[in-house]
């Protein structure tokens, strides 16, 4: 490997910066259901376009921290006082500020270790990979609880690391406490990786019991925020971290969701991290926890990891916040594996192999830098534009796409009214315009409903796409495809 001598360090976080942001803009709707319906439609029930009774079942149970529906309804509020109504655009406005501000934690840590590493080779590895590693400006943009939880630990961690020794910081460790502690309520599962740094600083680090005292204050004080919070979301005072644990661990409901063997969450990574270079990531970590075992990253990623064995529901997305991680560990790997001499070192640097991680890093980036996180919201979002918030009417020729999962009312124009083609029988006539949606890959520009002429408005791939349905795989996927009714609506003739 040609040995670096240049530090490309803001060239990459300029880069990154750039990606975040695109990401974060093109990257609407949700990952997982969670991210909508208890998030944004908890939100929507604070801002009274909800009802209780719609929301699901972890609201009735009172097992969701306020703290991200809160901020949901005040970064909504703001946006109304701008007179901004759209909750596309708003969500776009939310998912930026989140991706900034993770982006900026992860910057920080990567900032806090980067000494650790002796040469610049190392550096850029880290910098290139902190800045632009294929999923994690997707995962930034993310209001996930993994997310945000991470991306508040993370300046709680590096915060109270810059201050642990220093005499006079106090407010310091104490604020770093409390951002541990919001990651906590955020997620109960952050728990493992609190606990590890405190093990960490009073048994490896030996820290003063003063600022052990202080963090814990800290992290007590912002459980006692989200108790507010809580009593804020759902009108009674209630401790949601208890009642997740209690639902989950006592009373076992995740259990209806799937239980997965013990050794899930190694397969799936080494399938979704893109093999063969995920043996390696893999392996880097594995490596790191055995070499660095005394390394405050070891205690606070390690027992995170063990936990989610553990747990029979397993989900790849709840080891998300160790993707924050991974970077460092994948250097330190790298810069050990060299000093040590050992043999698969001068395999894995090849520069074959380095142009080939990083043409299919940068591949990935792409597609998901401008990959919408599910394909209903594409729909949602290009008939909330079509009807500019006035009344109209939406057929659907298959699904709902206002009802394909449960309540989605934070993003639906109150003024549109949804129809399936069967309800349609009778002759009144409507005023307001009228789309029809269906779920095929139309090639034809106009169709025909019960001789009445629909033109396409939106489909979400070009015509061109045809020639790439390759054994029909165009037929087995979901494409919204809006048609514009002229010149006259009547009930009585929207039918196939």
């Amino acid at each position: 490997m040609q040995i670096a001598t240049t530090l490309y360090k803001k060239q990459f976080i300029f880069l990154g910066l750039i990606v975040h942001l695109i990401t974060a803009i093109f990257s609407y709707g949700a990952h997982h259901s969670d991210e909508l319906f208890q998030v944004f439609e908890f939100a929507g029930y604070k801002l009274g376009i909800n009802q209780a009774t719609e929301l699901p079942w972890e609201f009735s149970n009172h097992m969701r921290s306020g703290l991200l529906p809160f901020l949901v309804v005040v970064f909504t509020k703001t946006a109304h006082f701008f007179s901004i109504q759209n909750p596309f655009l708003i969500a776009t406005g939310i998912r930026i500020c989140i991706s900034f501000a993770s982006f900026y934690a992860i910057f920080l840590l990567a900032n806090f270790f980067e000494s650790e590493l002796k040469q610049i080779k190392f550096k850029n590895a880290l910098w290139f990979l902190t800045s632009l590693f294929w999923f994690l400006p997707y995962f930034h943009a993310r209001l996930l609880s993994e997310n945000v939880a991470s991306t508040l630990f993370l300046f709680g961690f590096v915060l109270i690391l810059k201050n642990h020794k220093s005499e006079g910081s106090i407010s310091k460790l104490f604020f770093g406490g409390f951002l541990l502690g919001l990651a906590f309520i955020c997620r109960f599962q952050i728990s493992f990786m609190i606990s590890g740094l405190v093990a960490w600083l009073v048994f490896i680090n030996k820290c003063q019991l003063k600022s052990v005292i202080t963090i814990f204050i800290g992290i007590v004080s912002a459980t006692l925020a989200g108790l507010i919070l809580d009593f804020w979301l759902y009108g009674i005072w209630t401790i949601s971290w208890w009642n997740y644990l209690d639902q989950n661990l006592f009373q076992h409901a995740a259990a209806q969701f799937g239980e997965q063997p013990f050794y899930f969450y190694i397969t799936e990574s080494l399938t979704q991290l893109i093999p063969p270079f995920s043996l390696v990531f893999v392996f880097a970590i594995c490596w790191f926890w055995i070499i660095y075992k005394n390394h405050v990253l070891t205690w606070i990623t390690l027992p995170f990891v063990l936990l989610h064995f553990f747990i029979g529901h397993k989900e790849l997305r709840f080891l998300f916040p160790l993707l924050d991680f991974m970077p460092l560990m994948i250097c330190f790997f790298l810069m050990t594996i060299e000093n040590s001499h050992q043999k698969g070192y001068s395999i894995l640097t090849r520069k074959i192999l380095i142009k080939s991680y990083v043409f299919v890093n940068l591949i990935g980036l792409l597609i998901f830098m401008f990959m919408p996180a599910d394909n209903v919201s594409l729909i949602l979002k290009k008939m909330y534009s079509l009807s500019d918030n006035q009344a109209a009417t939406l057929i659907y020729a298959e699904n709902n796409p206002y009802n394909n999962s449960g309540s989605l009312h934070y993003f639906k124009n109150a003024h549109i009214q949804t129809f399936s083609q069967a309800e349609f029988v009778d002759t009144i006539a409507f005023t307001e315009p009228v789309y029809f949606f269906t779920e095929e890959f139309l090639v034809v520009n106009t169709i025909q409903v019960k001789n009445q002429e629909f033109e396409k408005v939106y489909t979400k791939f070009p015509i061109w796409f045809e020639y790439l349905n390759f054994n029909h795989w165009l037929d087995r996927a979901t494409f919204g495809i809006y048609k514009k009714v002229t010149p006259v609506y009547k009930k009585n003739q929207i039918e196939h």
